[in-house]
């Protein structure tokens, strides 16, 4: 693939993309991480956690990673702060946000389409 690759993913996404990750697998420009799950409630986020995973698995992977999380997130009830301690170097919570998506009240998001499309 030619040019600048940016990964964006949103809950179950990101629990994909930090396996890639963790298995190291061919590392990106930059990377958008929107509410993560982390709840053993539903079997598809066990299934699919990325257990293991550490900030230098994420460092390597993407030149450029940023994580936003609402709180609190149904998905995530510790918040993503704790359940993902330490592997996030530039992460922000948007407090009363949820699981950020339009369930949640959220629908455009144009400050997430300005940092994908710029240089």
């Amino acid at each position: 693939m030619d040019g600048e690759r940016i990964v964006l993913c949103h809950s179950l996404a990101c629990l994909l993309w930090l396996r890639h990750a963790r298995d190291g697998r061919d590392p990106v420009d930059r990377t958008l991480l929107v509410a993560p799950p982390c709840t053993d409630d539903v079997p598809a986020v066990v299934r699919f956690r990325p257990d293991g995973v550490t900030a230098a698995d994420v460092e390597r992977a993407s030149g450029e990673t940023l994580m936003f999380w609402g709180e609190p997130d149904p998905y995530c009830p510790p918040t993503a702060a704790v359940a993902f301690a330490g592997v996030f170097p530039r992460a922000q919570a948007f407090p009363g946000g949820g699981h950020l998506n339009p369930d949640a009240g959220y629908g455009p998001f144009p400050e997430v389409e300005a940092w994908a499309l710029s240089p």
